[in-house]
Formats: structure tokens, C-alpha cells, sequence
């Protein structure tokens, strides 16, 4: 199945031969203070969406979804990093914290807590993770390996596709490389120029794996509802 699943711009999905193949994990790679999250806002517009949030509550998310007007398709909000085990709960009952042990039982991790949710995944959908940054500065490697594996399994099996926001820091995080690794397709963002008028932004895709190469960088127009390529502007 090639080029089956929209990216919602439809100038990109000439591009990409058609869009991106179910089972594909997209990282989209782009500096903290740059608008990549309409991106992932327009590929919700595609397809039903589970939206993982590794940093902001599930309140502050939705705010965003509602200052656009709303996501088109249904969608799932869930955070990781702040769900009690029973055994947790039972000592914050008692104690106040959580934090009077090393015992990983009663520690909740986000690693597990993204785990437990791809494994929910029984149809074709989005799952975006925003950002990545979190997982990527975990405890283990190889947990981290794993799960990345686990979450490529689910989307092959169920037809889904993974959209992975890394945002850029330095120093990366420690396991930013595995996630580059295992993506299939690599976005990458930059703020290009700001004037009084426009917002310029500038898209390269260094990683296709299996689809045609785009050796073009595509300016973008990134509005509130919506992204177009400016086909008028030679980058």
C-alpha cells in the first residue's frame, strides 16, 4: 500500500506520491517557538486521532483544539506520566507521596504509560505523540527501544500511522537518535525569515524510506486553520 493516507496538504501529497503508507512512523522534527503543531492539527483533520501528550495537560491541549475551531475527526486525549497504580494510590493514601520508596511499582512511568496505549490500537488512526523529548531522556535504552518496536508493530497491524514531534534542543536527548532510526519518514521544520506581515517556514524531508526522494525544500504558509506549500516562492 503506497501513498494511502493523506497528509492533508494536498500540494505534499503530490509529492509523496499520494501521502504517507499506513504502518509509517513520521517524526517531525522542528525548534520549540515554530508553529509544528498545525501540522500534526492537520493530519487530525485526516483521520481519527489518539493524541498522547507527554508534557501539558489534557485540559490545555483541548483549549488549543478549540481556539482553532475544532478538530473535524474524532479524536482521544490521554497524558502520560501522571496515572496512579493501585498499589501507588494506596500509598499516597497513607504517606502523602508516592516518592518514600525506590520500588518501581509505585513509580508510574510514561514509557509504560505510551506502551499501555498503543496496545489499545484495534483500527486505522493517528497516533501523535507531542512531543517526544520525555521518552527520550528515560531511564533505559532499551525500554525505549522496545516500545518504539511495539508501537511500529501496532501501526503495521492495525494500518495506522505514527507522528512523533521532536522537538530540537541542546543538547538532544539521550535517545533522540533511536527515534530517527526507526521513523520511517523524517520532517523537518525551520523558521526561515518574520516580517511584519508573514511567518516563513521551511520544510525538508531528508528520510523517505520506501517512497520517492524529495530533494526540494517546500516554504510553507502556516495559517491557524490550516498549512499550504507556496508553490510562488523558490526556496
Amino acid at each position: 500500500m503506497v501513498g494511502e493516507l493523506s497528509t492533508g496538504i494536498k500540494a505534499l501529497d503530490r509529492r509523496l506520491n499520494g501521502g504517507l503508507d499506513p504502518g509509517d512512523i513520521l517524526a517531525l522534527v522542528a525548534p520549540p517557538a515554530t508553529q509544528s503543531q498545525t501540522l500534526l492539527y492537520q493530519l487530525m483533520g485526516e483521520r481519527p486521532s489518539l493524541y498522547v501528550s507527554t508534557l501539558r495537560p489534557e485540559s490545555s491541549v483541548q483549549r488549543d483544539f478549540d481556539k482553532r475551531g475544532g478538530i473535524d475527526m474524532p479524536y482521544r486525549i490521554e497524558t502520560t506520566g501522571d496515572k496512579l497504580t493501585m498499589e501507588g494510590e494506596l500509598i499516597r493514601e497513607l504517606t502523602g507521596s508516592r516518592a518514600y520508596t525506590g520500588n518501581s511499582a509505585v513509580r508510574d512511568d510514561p514509557l509504560d504509560d505510551l506502551y499501555d496505549l498503543v496496545e489499545t490500537i484495534d483500527e486505522p488512526i493517528n497516533v501523535i505523540v507531542d512531543p517526544m523529548s520525555p521518552l527520550e531522556r528515560g531511564d533505559s535504552r532499551q525500554a525505549y527501544s522496545e516500545t518504539l518496536s511495539f508501537l511500529s508493530l501496532k501501526l503495521e497491524e492495525t494500518g495506522s500511522l505514527g507522528v512523533l514531534l521532536c522537538h530540537t534542543s541542546d543538547p538532544q536527548p539521550p535517545f533522540r537518535d533511536l527515534t530517527l532510526i526507526v521513523a520511517d519518514v523524517i520532517w523537518e521544520l525551520d523558521l526561515v525569515s518574520t516580517s511584519k506581515d508573514n511567518i516563513e517556514y521551511q520544510l525538508r524531508i531528508p528520510k523517505n524510506r520506501g517512497g520517492d526522494i524529495i530533494t526540494e525544500d517546500l516554504s510553507l504558509d502556516i495559517q491557524r486553520r490550516d498549512v499550504r506549500i507556496d508553490d510562488s516562492r523558490a526556496i
